[in-house]
């Protein structure tokens, strides 16, 4: 088994340098972390185990996960097998040591099998670090009732990019920056940035409908959701770029102003609050978030999976993660144990262990043990992502190929 190998990463001042680009995913809230002190090393490491040192792995969920997985191994297909799986995390190997493993994967086919799968062409590795940070929480795709023009209390637009937003993929012009997007205006001869929320009016020819102020706010903080017209079309509001303006939390906006208590900020208590200030009010609350974003309208192909995460990889329930890209890859399979909710509220009271795949990323989502799973669509999932916030233990696994002691170090 290879040794044990260590990433490291400089904080300066608060921002840590590998994580310079703003993500193209909002998440649910999070408080902002705390600021470290000025030049500490966060470092992690990957320790090598077998499978049997993995507390109940012969009881771990697989199917959700393993699912999640196949279609990282369409993706691996369509690229160059040199192509290294992450220009900014330390680790993972090249697309290349992944295709033995895809390759057979088919054979798999009995979920009984699936974890065999993973003995047969993966090693295990257990995330350490100095970083205190560990948690995992939940998001999911909200379901929204919508119109085609304003009606009753469906008032708001649901945004789609508007003409004078300029996107620039950064590589066009510096490979090295890797395929880092942002967006912006044109102010004579520079690109500016966009305006805050507050000061950004939607035209009515350029919305995929109009639903009511709270939802349309929380829309926005998920990234991406279903759209159900009132003719009975379903179609899906995915993301599709925001104004690079801070994220904002409403529920700590309303909890230190003495609106709502702590107890009561989670979003049924929040869209409570909106219901009974009224939109005025409400509104001006919700300004308290700068960051706005704008939606793509597509179809549902497969209304059994969710919206694409950042690999461009529809998200499977239960099976996707979103993870700081700084630290690990998209398309790794990990194991988390951790508790997760039997119910909204009600967390379990021993671990679980859930094979996921990582295909996401967002905001919020920064440390080697920080991840956000994707809990599928609709109020129940809703409910279940928003009661899910407990620390947990990350695994990684790698194809046994990979020399872990033998790849680059991730840059500082």
């Amino acid at each position: 088994m290879a040794a044990v190998r260590r990433f490291c990463g400089l904080i300066v001042g608060g921002i840590a340098l590998a994580a310079c680009e703003p993500t193209e995913k909002p998440r649910p809230v999070d408080p902002p972390p705390e600021t470290p002190p000025a030049e500490i090393e966060l470092t992690f490491d990957l320790v090598p185990l077998t499978f049997s040192d993995i507390p109940d792995w012969d009881a771990s969920q697989i199917e959700a996960g393993f699912s999640a997985f196949r279609r990282s191994c369409e993706r691996f297909f369509r690229q160059d097998a040199d192509q290294p799986i992450s220009e900014r995390a330390g680790y993972g190997g090249v697309v290349g040591d992944y295709l033995p493993a895809c390759r057979i994967l088919p054979r798999y086919e009995a979920a009984s099998e699936y974890r065999r799968f993973f003995e047969d062409y993966f090693d295990p590795f257990l995330v350490q670090t100095n970083d205190e940070t560990n948690k995992l929480t939940g998001y999911y795709e909200p379901e929204l009732k919508a119109s085609y023009k304003p009606v009753g209390d469906m008032t708001a637009p649901i945004p789609k990019r508007p003409k004078d937003l300029i996107e620039v993929k950064l590589d066009d012009f510096e490979p090295s920056l890797g395929s880092r997007r942002i967006w912006g205006k044109v102010e004579g001869q520079k690109l500016v940035l966009y305006p805050e929320r507050a000061d950004i009016v939607t035209d009515s020819d350029n919305a995929i409908g109009y639903a009511t102020p709270a939802d349309v706010f929380f829309l926005q903080i998920q990234g991406s959701g279903r759209i159900s017209f009132q003719d009975g079309r379903v179609v899906r509001a995915g993301f599709s770029a925001h104004n690079h303006r801070p994220f904002g939390s409403l529920a700590n906006h309303l909890i230190q102003t003495g609106e709502i208590s702590r107890s009561n900020a989670g979003m049924a208590g929040i869209r409570d609050w909106i219901a009974k200030v009224g939109p005025e009010k409400a509104q001006k609350a919700m300004n308290i978030n700068p960051r706005f974003v704008w939606f793509g309208e597509s179809e549902i192909a497969d209304p059994s999976l969710g919206p694409a995460g950042a690999a461009g990889i529809p998200l499977t329930p239960m099976g996707s993660m979103a993870v700081d890209l700084d630290k690990h890859p998209l398309g790794i399979p990990m194991l988390i144990r951790t508790r997760l909710p039997e119910r909204p509220g009600k967390a379990s009271d021993e671990p679980t262990n859930i094979l996921v795949t990582s295909q996401d990323t967002g905001g919020a989502i920064i440390g080697a043990r920080r991840g956000d799973l994707f809990f599928g669509w609709g109020d129940e999932a809703g409910a279940l992502a928003g009661s899910m916030n407990q620390p947990g233990e990350f695994y990684v696994f790698l194809p046994q190929k990979i020399d872990a002691t033998s790849e680059p170090e991730a840059e500082e």
